[in-house]
């Protein structure tokens, strides 16, 4: 494998049946208002979006997010990825015991930016913990979202 490709596997446990978790994760024009490394969504049709995504080391992504797989019944999507980051990112949301969901994220990319491709050989292990802060700040903004909608009196306005 290249110094410039990664796989990353995340798996989280939220508070919230899969339904409204699955709605969440697929409004991807809906990011920036709770993950915040979701800095600018641009959308591109029904199943395109350009999202620039920044955490906490000092770049930029723009990458390109495209629907290839979009089932809510069975709780899975995936979004090809283009532009600083090629490949692709697969979400499954399941119900679990107690009205818990369960969602597995398996994302598998080659960074092309040429600053990432120039810094992989010595910063590829800040580069995995970036994207880790990055899913801890994913998950803990979707828990908040979700946690607002339940609130007494919250509508659709309140989403």
């Amino acid at each position: 494998m290249p110094l410039n490709f990664y796989r990353f596997d995340v798996n989280w446990i939220v508070p919230w049946p899969k339904r409204p978790v699955f709605e969440a994760l697929t409004a991807l024009e809906r990011f920036p208002l709770w993950w915040p490394d979701y800095r600018v969504v641009n959308r591109f049709g029904d199943e395109s979006f350009e999202m620039t995504l920044r955490s906490t080391l000092p770049y930029s992504l723009v990458v390109t997010h495209t629907f290839t797989v979009r089932d809510a019944q069975d709780g899975h999507f995936r979004l090809a990825l283009d532009g600083d980051i090629r490949g692709w990112i697969d979400f499954v949301v399941a119900d679990r015991e107690g009205g818990v969901s369960a969602v597995q994220i398996t994302q598998e990319c080659t960074a092309v930016k040429p600053l990432l491709r120039a810094l992989a050989p010595v910063a590829k292990p800040a580069f995995r913990h970036n994207h880790a802060l990055t899913m801890r700040h994913g998950r803990a903004g979707l828990e908040k979202l979700l946690g607002l909608q339940q609130l007494p009196g919250a509508g659709e306005g309140a989403r």
